[in-house]
């Protein structure tokens, strides 16, 4: 799934569903170049936010030395007509962002630092060419403004500049299987094209002469010049980062938050240097108070501007929350939901005597919420990030807070301070405030459910400032909403097939078979497949809607076969992003030539690094396997396929084992889309096929080096230790591990009086209904843990149901959002809709499907396309 600043990126384009960046709607600001008719000669593409020029008759090679321009608002029509002179003279290929509007959002605080500050890209067929064109555009541009592009170096003083790399689309996969812009090796080998915040080399290219120079600068450039040594990197964004740093001559700890000239930009479009001085200026006014931290001055070091303030000791509030949230436990007691609303009510008096200090000087603090808090050892608490902060009667600075934090537009000042912590609380208590954004009726339902659980009163919190009436509700019989959503799922049986059909309403709701680029909406990483995969593409959700017996259109599956036609993957991918699996639902839907098509073109790709189901050979071979006997006819399966899906098995085996098998390393996590558990499924499923000995104890030794990295935690339940973490989700936690490992003893009734596995089942289902989970979704979320609490073995109810299961069925109710058209379900962090199996709607109607309807096939088989 996507990162937060990809996830960022995607939501751009849309209010409802993540979406791809290249549909904004920014036409109002598109610049005139991006609108005009190409010089003759030239053709003009776009490509997401990029307008492409292209003169006639000139390929691209596939990579090398390329120029990036940066600029400013104000400046960027200015600068391009420079670069469009220059690059239209010189007949070289280049491409710029093609709105004001798309400028503002590539450099905003929230984007990925790695794309920063390239507003445009030139791409010369040499070096020689290369050359002479950074001399040329650096000298027209001598002295502009712009932001610094941190991957690339910088030439001269103007906006200009450099990197290695790839010319056009090349793709490859990296250690964990997903797919990543690639370089071509010498050897011929696609290996990833790094865009990480630092200028680097590939070890095979040699930096020309004519940049030393340049090179000599940036390295000698940095925080030399500060008085202040820094210890440690706190936090980066697009808009500097945060830094602990100690004073060079008294040693005194200090927090520096750095502000990247031109970078950064916000709603108003300010930038970080801008909101770096407003802060300034805020906490000089607010000396002397023990909430804030106390201002050491500004200083600048290189191009960047750095604010040093007093270190406070202690924890972020938000961290603080998911530490102490009892409710994430099984067996959380009321003493322990009383004593956490008396820490919350701490909490929230510590924030009143805050707000009410900064107030009764004149300043309104703008950006409440649980990361701008610090809850020092005594319990007292600081408040940070004053960048937002500004007169109580100013109207001028753009809202900001986290999402679903946000206070109305009719709010301003201390009311909107206030209603900040009013939201504040409820997240604490409700740690699912994204819904609020999805659906604004579903506030009320929040903090319902909230005092119910908590055991509040109407009177208890603080209050909430006053705002404008909602909406009138829709008439009676429209039965859309929080009330249908009740009406479905909050009973004691909740209604399931009329859950299940406005879920496929939903699905069918967002279907665009008339774009080429995905057929329903999904997760960001849907985008990087061409909108095909299981897991975040058409393929998964025709697969659900298959497997639960729901209609499609014959559109649909032609569609997937003209996409995965079209489509080019890195390497073979896994069971569920790669296009084995993709041919696996295909033969299911009864496309068996096509099916075998994909299968074939999958069969001679490259096989990338990753060993683990998603995204690398287990999953290949899995999918291998199911292909045998979806395509082997009535003499049985295919041989050549199977014997693949066996060799495979055997050199992950090895690697298990710790023997040296080339170009393949045993997965170091232990769930079971991304670590041992799911090689030991795919060894099981083929001793099932094949009846060898063998195989089952290659699933023994994978479960065991899965199961060594399970641990017991506080509320005695058994969950995968992830550094930090503890992960109990079907994809990557001790759920997946546990169905995986009831599957081995039922297969090996002997190992079952293993003391290690003993009680191991059980212990896992402790974990998997808790009170409180943020998200909905299939491998990540409330569906999936439902599953495995439903199949893994525990204790029995007399209803032949058990209660655990029902309740989480009727939570689902938080998350799901009833509208006209259907049930749509939040996505990857909450932040827009999705349809797809891995995170979204087509999951959700897989999980329920699976606890109404009783499945001859094992869960983990409908899991897996079986």
């Amino acid at each position: 799934m996507a990162g937060a600043q990809e996830t960022q990126l995607y939501c751009l384009a849309d209010r409802t569903y993540y979406d791809t960046p290249g549909r904004l709607r920014d036409r109002a600001t598109r610049y005139p170049l991006a609108l005009a008719e190409p010089p003759a000669g030239w053709r003009r593409t776009g490509r997401g936010l990029w307008t492409v020029l292209l003169p006639d008759g000139v390929e691209l090679p596939e990579q090398g030395w390329k120029i990036h321009v940066s600029t400013v608002p104000a400046e960027a029509e200015r600068t391009l007509a420079e670069l469009y002179r220059t690059c239209v003279a010189a007949r070289v290929p280049f491409k710029f962002l093609r709105s004001a509007q798309a400028l503002r959002l590539a450099n905003g605080k929230h984007m990925p630092r790695g794309g920063s500050g390239k507003f445009a890209a030139v791409y010369p067929g040499d070096e020689q060419a290369f050359l002479a064109l950074a001399r040329e555009l650096s000298e027209a541009l001598d002295g502009r403004p712009g932001p610094y592009v941190l991957t690339d170096l910088r030439i001269g003083r103007a906006p200009v500049y450099a990197r290695y790399g790839a010319f056009v689309e090349l793709w490859c996969q990296d250690e964990q299987g997903r797919p990543v812009p690639a370089l071509r090796a010498p050897t011929g080998e696609l290996v990833p094209d790094r865009r990480d915040p630092v200028f680097r080399l590939p070890a095979w290219v040699t930096l020309p002469e004519e940049l030393r120079p340049h090179l000599a600068a940036r390295q000698t450039a940095g925080a030399g010049d500060l008085p202040y040594l820094i210890r440690e990197a706190l936090q980066f964004s697009n808009a500097g980062g945060i830094y602990l740093a100690e004073h060079r001559e008294t040693g005194e700890r200090v927090v520096l938050r750095e502000a990247r000239p031109h970078a950064g930009l916000d709603a108003a479009g300010d930038d970080a240097l801008t909101r770096l001085h407003r802060e300034d200026r805020a906490l000089r006014r607010l000396a002397g108070l023990d909430c804030v931290p106390k201002p050491y001055g500004v200083h600048t070091a290189w191009e960047h501007t750095f604010l040093a303030t007093e270190y406070i000791e202690g924890v972020q509030l938000f961290r603080e929350v998911i530490r102490r949230y009892p409710l994430v436990h099984q067996d959380c007691t009321p003493e322990q939901r009383a004593e956490y609303v008396a820490w919350v009510d701490g909490v929230v008096a510590g924030l009143e005597k805050a707000l009410g200090a900064l107030h009764e000087r004149g300043v309104r603090f703008g950006d409440l919420h649980p990361a701008n808090v610090l809850l020092r050892p005594d319990g007292s608490v600081a408040l940070v990030d004053f960048e937002y902060a500004d007169e109580l009667t100013s109207r001028l600075v753009p809202r900001a807070g986290a999402p679903g934090l946000q206070p109305p537009p009719a709010l301003d000042g201390a009311e909107a301070d206030r209603y900040m912590l009013w939201a504040t609380w409820l997240m604490m208590l409700m740690p699912i405030m994204e819904m609020a954004d999805r659906e604004p009726a579903k506030l009320a339902g929040l903090e319902r459910r909230a005092r119910t659980w908590f055991g509040l009163g109407p009177d208890a919190g603080p209050p909430r400032p006053a705002v404008p009436a909602p909406p009138a509700p829709r008439p009676a019989g429209a039965a859309h909403g929080e009330d249908r959503i009740r009406l479905l799922l909050e009973a004691d049986r909740p209604d399931l097939p009329a859950v299940l059909a406005d879920l496929v309403a939903g699905i069918h709701a967002g279907a665009t078979p008339e774009r080429a680029d995905r057929l329903f909406p999904g997760d960001p990483a849907g985008f990087t497949g061409g909108g095909t995969g299981v897991a975040h593409g058409a393929a998964g959700v025709l697969y659900a809607l298959h497997r639960t017996g729901a209609r499609h259109p014959a559109e649909y599956t032609d569609w997937l076969v003209a996409a995965a036609r079209r489509t080019g993957r890195p390497g073979t991918g896994g069971l569920l992003d790669g296009p084995l699996g993709t041919a696996v639902v295909l033969a299911a839907l009864g496309r068996r030539e096509d099916a075998a098509e994909l299968a074939e073109r999958g069969r001679h790709a490259a096989p990338g690094p990753s060993a683990a189901l998603f995204g690398g050979r287990a999953g290949a071979a899995l999918a291998r396997l199911r292909l045998a006997t979806a395509l082997g006819g009535a003499a049985g399966p295919d041989e050549a396929l199977l014997a693949e899906a066996l060799a495979d098995a055997r050199a992950l085996d090895a690697a298990v084992r710790g023997e040296p098998v080339e170009g393949l390393a045993a997965p170091e996590a232990a769930g079971l889309l991304y670590g041992v558990a799911g090689l030991a499924l795919l060894h099981l499923r083929l001793h099932r096929q094949t009846g060898e000995p063998w195989l089952l104890d290659a699933a023994r030794v994978a479960l065991e080096r899965a199961r060594a990295q399970c641990v017991r935690v506080r509320d005695g339940s058994v969950q995968v230790k992830d550094g930090k973490r503890h992960l109990v989700y079907l994809d990557r936690g001790s759920s997946g591990i546990a169905l995986v490992a009831q599957e081995y003893l039922a297969a090996r009734p002997e190992a079952a009086g293993d003391p290690a596995w003993r009680g191991f089942s059980a212990d896992v289902r402790r974990a998997c209904a808790p009170g409180f989970l943020r998200e909905p979704g299939l491998f990540r979320g409330r569906c999936g843990l439902t599953l495995a609490l439903d199949g893994l073995d525990g204790p029995d109810r007399p209803d032949g149901r058990q209660a655990d299961v029902l309740g989480q069925v009727r939570r689902l109710g938080w998350h799901l959002v009833s509208r006209p058209e259907g049930l749509l379900v939040p996505g990857t962090r909450l932040r827009r809709f999705s349809a797809d199996l891995h995170t979204g709607a087509a999951g959700v109607l897989l999980a329920l499907h699976t606890l109404s309807v009783p499945e001859a096939d094992s869960l983990l088989d409908v899991l897996t396309l079986g």
